[in-house]
């Protein structure tokens, strides 16, 4: 018995400085890797923006690169650790089917941000809908595409979801008609109402006077007769 403990002592002291070496090794990762992450990555990021690269290719690179330097740290502290990467690997191939089922979605999102970029359906800061959806494109992550809304709520949208779906861009167009509509009495002359509606948008500001506009007349049966201004 005596002899047994011997031995186990034996062993766990000739183990100990290779645990404690290790050990070490994985502190000194988990407290430098993250702060030597964010100086590569924010000296990437102000070499993109000095070169005007498309903010949207920014923020894409940026989270493509965080996630490989983090799926690289995941397999050094594993053969930190002691587990050898080909038996990682074997495990996963055992279990593919399963692996891959789990990152389909994550797969189908990140093929939906590479299409975004190279299609340019939208640009950062264009105001945007997609479904019941709408804001104004702030970035665009290798998995999601955050939208800032009007409000100031954060919108995350999968990029699959915006990839393979119907978006309305607001701003692709530097102009865009607005149609208004105004309550006029049943005794109010049409042709004095077109003539001040008329004057109104000849004189404002705002309207592109090279753009026609049409201005016609319909009445309802709760509000009575009403005036329509479209333009073109």
């Amino acid at each position: 018995m005596h002899l047994l403990l011997e031995n186990f002592l034996a062993d766990i002291l000739g183990i100990l400085p290779k645990i404690v070496f290790r050990g070490v090794i994985l502190i000194i990762l988990l407290i430098f890797w993250p702060k030597i992450l964010s100086m590569i990555l924010t000296t990437y990021a102000k070499t993109l923006e000095k070169r005007k690269v498309d903010p949207l290719l920014q923020s894409f690179t940026v989270s493509l690169l965080k996630t490989i330097f983090y799926v690289t740290l995941f397999f050094v502290v594993i053969s930190v650790i002691g587990v050898k990467a080909t038996s990682l690997v074997t495990i996963l191939g055992t279990a593919g089917l399963a692996v891959g089922l789990a990152l389909q979605g994550s797969l189908t999102n990140l093929a939906g941000g590479v299409l975004i970029l190279f299609f340019k359906q939208f640009s950062k800061g264009d105001y945007i809908s997609t479904g019941s959806l709408d804001g104004t494109v702030d970035q665009i992550h290798i998995l999601y595409t955050t939208l800032i809304t009007p409000d100031n709520k954060v919108i995350i949208i999968p990029n699959g979801q915006l990839a393979n779906g119907a978006i309305i861009n607001f701003s692709k167009n530097s102009t865009r008609r607005l149609d208004m509509v105004f309550s006029v009495s049943y005794d109010t002359p049409a042709e004095k109402v077109k003539e001040i509606l008329n004057r109104i948008a000849d004189e404002h500001p705002a309207v592109i006077k090279t753009k026609d506009k049409t201005i016609r007349m319909f009445k309802t049966k709760i509000t009575g007769q009403q005036c329509l201004i479209l333009t073109k």
